[in-house]
């Protein structure tokens, strides 16, 4: 009767476990949505000016110049393969965009929590790992969010956003795919055709 109840209760525990391991795959999955105004003629928006980027993340392999270029060097090379034109004075749109990021460890019970050198808290003083950071666990996993915004300049309103978050091993591979991400939300641009 006792080894009844162990094997069941390891039977409950197994499923259990099963179920965890394949909803975690779920929940770090990209997503992404696109919000626009239907009633703008994006055909006759033909000239865009790309605003410097802003990064909300305190690692430094999310957190630095080569990121935001490489993430604005997407985004310009979308726009131009839609047909819209760069200009620096008096275009039709200004795009502009920002990027935060967050590395996580897993705690006790399974509970994701934000690592807080990664929001850029150096933590309590004192603090355990390197230079007294904060970290105080490996990361499993970084969530960043890429948000891109495109406004007309006459007048000056929102006519479309794009919000992708990525979920990857750590900040560095982050980095290395919000290039990508970009390009994948500007796909969902109209252009000007």
């Amino acid at each position: 009767m006792n080894r009844a109840f162990k094997i069941s209760r390891w039977n409950v525990g197994g499923t259990l476990l099963a179920v965890l391991v394949l909803c975690s795959g779920s929940l770090r999955a990209d997503d992404y949505n696109v919000d626009l105004d239907k009633s703008v003629d994006y055909s006759k928006l033909k000239t865009f000016l790309i605003r410097p980027g802003k990064m909300d993340s305190g690692r430094q392999e999310l957190n630095n110049s080569l990121v935001l270029k490489k993430i604005t060097d997407s985004i310009r090379a979308v726009l131009l393969s839609k047909g819209l034109t760069e200009v620096t004075a008096q275009p039709n749109v200004i795009v502009e965009f920002t990027v935060s990021g967050a590395d996580y460890y897993v705690g006790p019970g399974g509970i994701a929590r934000p690592i807080a050198a990664s929001l850029g808290n150096p933590g309590p003083r004192g603090s355990r790992g390197p230079e007294g950071s904060g970290e105080r666990d490996p990361v499993d996993f970084s969530i960043g969010t890429l948000v891109i915004d495109v406004n007309v300049t006459q007048p000056t309103r929102l006519i479309w956003r794009g919000v992708y978050h990525d979920n990857e091993d750590n900040s560095f591979k982050l980095g290395q795919k919000l290039p990508e991400d970009a390009k994948k939300l500007l796909s969902k641009y109209p252009g000007a055709k």
